[in-house]
């Protein structure tokens, strides 16, 4: 009986085992090479389009001036008000009294530690004090910590308000015997009462100086009922018309962008309210001072002395975008007799003659991409085209040699909403530092992805 064995052929298993593994390694390095182009690849970051605005507005601290009679007290003796600071009055009206035995604010002092002292001040009072303490709260800063002395002025005018008003009341309580130790000072004009002075009372903006506008060296002295004033002292101002200066510093640059104007509109303090002025403009050793002549609203500030002012120049609204963001692209300016005209505006087709390197001519019809159009030409991608190219008018004529067209870059930035880097054309409004505002109302739209560094991928790129 014959072997068996003799008869089986052993196969080559170190040739089957070499052939899974050199399929296996190949599987493997391509892995791997995905896995480093991907990570090594720098990733694209988009940007979604908002709407904004930019403006040329010039903010700056100025100075009210105004013309203000400070009436002085003939006797030394303890003050008390019976005007409101702020409020109007008639010439010769009863602005004060001088206590000058002190039996009123005794009385005042005796009432106010009495069981029936909280009552003096109603829960209306209180609460007019809470709220010009919280607007001071919400509206500090530290940058601006020399308001807080403004703060204080006011803090302490409302309290003599509610207390000039609580002293009339002892006075009418003490009869002819407290009436015989006062005496009374009237207004010399009719005008608006005013209770503070701090040195600014009769200067002029020619005698303004830079030092002037440094809040740091601001002193300010309120005036309120219970005061010891001495003979000879200012006991209340007096504005008796509405003719006032606000004088502000600005810089050279500032200032330039002013002189070609007759008149300028403004904010105060944040309102929204805007004011027109006439203006002048003062020339100083560093700077300039710019002078507003105003005739109304002086007594809706006449306790503040520094005013935040804002100048209103241009203003600018639309899409905002990076600057970073913006790419020039060259087109060929089609005219638009050369094109055939499609349902789909930003994709038009031409006839060009093509003629290769072997000199054989080849007719073609070319779709174009349209980033813009005007009432004579189409602004088109000039990629499509090649250099010996002929274009044939759709309405006829003789055919325009493609290189002689005129060219014209356009402005525009990568659109990444379908995840590839489409080019888009926009219009600048205003450019500032990082960002530029152009127009809302063409091809881009609020909420959009565009590509943040337009460096970073070429024109039709796969961006994810």
């Amino acid at each position: 009986m014959a072997d068996r064995n003799s008869k089986v052929i052993k196969m080559n298993k170190t040739t089957k085992v070499n052939g899974a593994i050199i399929i296996f390694f190949l599987i493997l390095i391509y892995f791997v090479a995905s896995l480093v182009k991907s990570l090594t690849k720098n990733p694209v970051t988009t940007y979604k389009v908002s709407s904004s605005n930019i403006n040329n507005n010039i903010s700056c601290q100025g100075i009210a001036l105004r013309s203000e009679q400070e009436v002085k007290s003939t006797k030394s003796g303890y003050l008390i008000y019976f005007v409101k600071d702020g409020d109007k009055v008639n010439k010769s009206a009863s602005v004060c009294t001088v206590d000058e035995t002190g039996s009123v604010i005794s009385a005042i002092q005796a009432a106010g530690q009495s069981e029936e002292g909280n009552n003096l001040f109603t829960s209306e009072d209180y609460k007019n004090i809470r709220n010009t303490i919280d607007q001071y709260k919400s509206d500090y800063s530290n940058e601006n910590f020399a308001s807080l002395y403004n703060f204080k002025s006011q803090i302490e005018s409302k309290v003599m308000e509610l207390s000039s008003q609580v002293m009339v009341q002892q006075i009418d309580a003490g009869g002819a015997q407290v009436s015989s130790t006062l005496e009374s000072v009237t207004s010399p004009d009719s005008g608006v009462i005013s209770y503070y002075t701090d040195g600014f009372e009769n200067k002029t903006p020619e005698g303004l100086t830079e030092s002037d506008f440094n809040q740091q060296n601001y002193k300010r002295t309120s005036l309120k009922s219970g005061d010891v004033q001495n003979a000879g002292a200012t006991i209340f101002k007096i504005c008796p018309d509405e003719n006032w200066n606000i004088v502000c510093k600005l810089t050279n640059d500032q200032a330039s962008k002013l002189k070609e104007e007759t008149s300028i509109t403004f904010t105060i303090n944040n309102d929204p309210q805007e004011i027109s002025a006439d203006f002048s403009l003062l020339q100083k050793e560093n700077c300039y001072f710019l002078v507003l002549n105003l005739s109304k609203y002086m007594i809706n500030y006449i306790s503040d002395r520094y005013l935040s002012i804002e100048i209103i120049l241009d203003r600018y609204a639309g899409l905002k975008v990076p600057n970073s963001s913006l790419v020039e692209k060259e087109t060929y300016k089609i005219p638009k007799g050369a094109v055939k005209n499609e349902e789909d505006k930003m994709m038009q087709t031409v006839q060009v003659t093509r003629t290769d390197k072997d000199g054989k001519q080849e007719n073609k019809t070319l779709e174009l991409t349209v980033y813009k159009e005007d009432d004579d030409y189409y602004y088109v991608d000039e990629t499509v085209f090649d250099d010996s190219d002929m274009l044939h008018p759709a309405s006829g004529g003789d055919a325009i040699q493609v290189l002689s067209l005129e060219r014209e870059k356009i402005t525009g930035v990568y659109l990444g909403n379908q995840g590839v880097a489409n080019f888009l054309e926009v219009s600048i409004v205003k450019s500032e530092d990082e960002f530029t505002i152009v127009n809302s109302g063409e091809g881009l739209k609020e909420y959009d992805n565009i590509v943040q560094d337009s460096s970073s991928v070429v024109e039709n790129q796969t961006l994810y």
